[in-house]
């Protein structure tokens, strides 16, 4: 038993998966991608204890952040009513 505690073999992994376990509610909230992220970090991190357990509340709990509204092309009318211009996307020449 006492070479299993002074084994690294033991005691990274160990480590590893009790740190994962800690930012739990951070992982949990990234990947839902909630609103307030940032306070979430910060409550877990300053808070142990506690803050995990507030933390998972606040991960399951704040809203997901909405994506960005997509707006259809624009289009242009020549003003003596010819074809319609539909300008290339963003990054391609002219």
């Amino acid at each position: 038993m006492n070479a299993l505690a002074q084994s690294p073999w033991f005691w990274f992994p160990l480590i590893a998966v009790l740190g994962v376990v800690y930012f739990l509610p951070t992982i949990i909230g990234s990947i839902r991608n909630v609103e307030g992220l940032g306070w979430l970090v910060l409550f877990n991190v300053f808070f142990p204890g506690v803050g995990f357990l507030a933390g998972l509340i606040l991960a399951f709990g704040l809203p997901r952040r909405e994506p960005p509204a997509a707006y259809p092309p624009a289009v242009y009318y020549p003003p003596q009513g010819g074809q319609p211009y539909y300008p290339p996307p963003p990054g391609q020449p002219w």
